[in-house]
């Protein structure tokens, strides 16, 4: 399957402007039979309730121009959006083709000021196989491997749209290879990692305070991981593309967990910074929604 990702430009603004700027990447693809965009691809990452104006309603228009992209370029794509459902926002992934909607799947645990959060599916059946999705940072979260070890998967998307510090590119990547050959290796299968590249935005609280401080941004770094690939050669500077091969596979090893994170991280961050920031950030979105 010849795949392709995108990591777009998060500085670009507006949900037609960046349909243009998208379908113009796809258009440039050599032959793609599935196109990866990151979390959020629509209308670019921000974690500050000033994306609300972007919701998409229920999905409708979302899936009517990836439909449409889709049948016009002879591809399937996946594409992050924002969704608003019974005035509730939720952070979405929608995976189509020419044929229409293959699924759609909603992060978990979405930035608690922006996105309602809840114990949402993670896997989207498609015509080459089921595929499990888990958005940023419920990439990490043992919640998604509860939801995919007992399935047969032919591939696992993680689209993001993680700010990291840029002086520390070695420590990213770092833990970007070892998240994702974790479930590679686990599975079998190929493991598509997409990020976008830009500033990041205003987030609230202690931790987008800290983030602030230290010039957080995304720095892309998006990669495919497999253990059967042939490196795609393209012109488009925004894409990463490899023919891999899919065969469905299930669970052969265990992953470990830390608690719930699939990495070990800050026990000291993640007490008096994440869990505070995280109840305050839910406060003020029962509020304002």
């Amino acid at each position: 399957m010849r795949v392709f990702l995108l990591e777009l430009n998060n500085d670009l603004k507006g949900i037609e402007h960046r349909k243009k700027y998208i379908e113009k990447l796809i258009k440039e693809l050599p032959k793609p039979d599935l196109v990866v965009l990151p979390e959020l691809a629509l209308c670019s990452y921000m974690a500050d309730q000033e994306i609300w104006k972007y919701a998409d309603n229920c999905g409708t228009d979302t899936a009517g121009w990836v439909v449409r992209t889709a049948k016009k370029y002879n591809t399937f794509i996946g594409v992050g959006y924002l969704d608003k459902e019974n005035g509730d926002y939720y952070n979405r992934y929608m995976i189509a083709g020419a044929e229409g909607v293959c699924g759609v799947v909603s992060k978990s645990e979405g930035e608690s000021a922006v996105f309602k959060r809840g114990n949402f599916d993670s896997v989207i059946s498609t015509p080459f196989g089921n595929v499990g999705v888990a958005i940023c940072f419920d990439s990490r979260r043992r919640h998604f491997y509860e939801n995919v070890k007992n399935e047969e998967l032919t591939l696992i998307l993680f689209p993001h749209g993680a700010p990291a510090d840029p002086k520390k590119p070695d420590k990213e990547r770092k833990e970007n290879d070892t998240r994702c050959m974790l479930y590679a290796d686990a599975f079998d299968v190929p493991v598509v990692y997409a990020n976008s590249t830009g500033k990041l935005e205003h987030m609230p609280g202690i931790m987008g305070l800290m983030m602030e401080k230290h010039g957080f941004r995304m720095n892309g770094m998006s990669k495919i991981y497999s253990h059967e690939t042939r490196e795609l050669k393209t012109s488009v500077p925004e894409a990463v593309g490899a023919d891999i091969t899919l065969r469905p596979g299930r669970l052969k090893n265990e992953i470990r967990f830390y608690g719930d994170d699939i990495l070990p991280g800050n026990r000291i961050f993640k007490l008096f910074i994440l869990k505070p920031d995280t109840k305050a950030g839910i406060r003020s979105y029962e509020k304002n929604r």
